[in-house]
């Protein structure tokens, strides 16, 4: 399908993280349906790389950070113009979307928020993105082709505290539930915890980080005792 338009997904690298698993998903799927499609990282690292199919084409842009990384994705815009560019996580999302401004390409800029946006502002490490990340978000955000939220709570949580009108973000949420997945599920439970004769167990995965609140589902649980 030579005239299929490129799609290209950016994201800091292929670190671990949901997010990452869902773009290289995200990948899979778009290579399936027979569109080209660029993984257009900030650095091109990360255990995701092996998972990526040879058909979509890796694109480094060699930089530290992922603002730094700004004027590189600008040069990749105008020599590559991609139909769409898809991007994750806040900085992320901005980078995009001034690098779009400033490149001059015609490119729909698809945003994608993951997680409540008022709760990840709150846990910036530097408060002068506490500050400075909103002010972009409310700036730059109403210029995207598409905001995209992974559930009706996390697009909700985004139209209050980023002042965006509900109507604009669209829920898609997350492919997660691949043919991979599936023959995962098919596979033996080994484990020792899950013999016959061992009591139930509870199986939650994820980071231990407050924004994950573990905490809530063991104290949930210890009421369902």
């Amino acid at each position: 399908m030579p005239d299929s338009p490129r799609v290209a997904l950016f994201i800091p690298s292929l670190y671990g993280g949901g997010v990452r698993r869902v773009m290289v998903n995200l990948a899979r799927g778009l290579v399936q349906e027979g569109l080209p499609v660029d993984m257009v990282l900030t650095r091109a690292e990360g255990p995701y790389l092996s998972q990526l199919p040879p058909r979509v084409r890796v694109v480094d842009l060699k930089s530290r950070r992922v603002g730094l990384a700004v004027p590189a994705l600008i040069r990749y815009l105008r020599r590559t113009r991609p139909k769409a560019l898809l991007s994750a996580m806040e900085h992320t999302n901005l980078a995009a979307l001034i690098a779009k401004s400033l490149s001059g390409v015609p490119v729909r800029v698809v945003v994608s928020v993951h997680a409540m946006y008022s709760r990840e502002v709150e846990l910036f490490p530097h408060r002068q993105n506490r500050a400075l990340i909103p002010f972009l978000v409310r700036r730059l955000y109403p210029h995207a082709s598409t905001v995209v939220a992974v559930s009706e709570s996390v697009a909700a949580d985004l139209a209050a505290a980023a002042g965006l009108p509900r109507e604009k973000i669209k829920v898609i949420y997350n492919p997660v539930v691949t043919s991979h997945l599936r023959e995962q599920l098919q596979e033996p439970l080994n484990h020792p915890w899950f013999g016959p004769e061992e009591p139930p167990v509870i199986l939650s995965a994820g980071r231990l980080t407050e924004e994950k609140d573990f905490l809530s589902l063991i104290q949930a649980f210890h009421l369902l005792r």
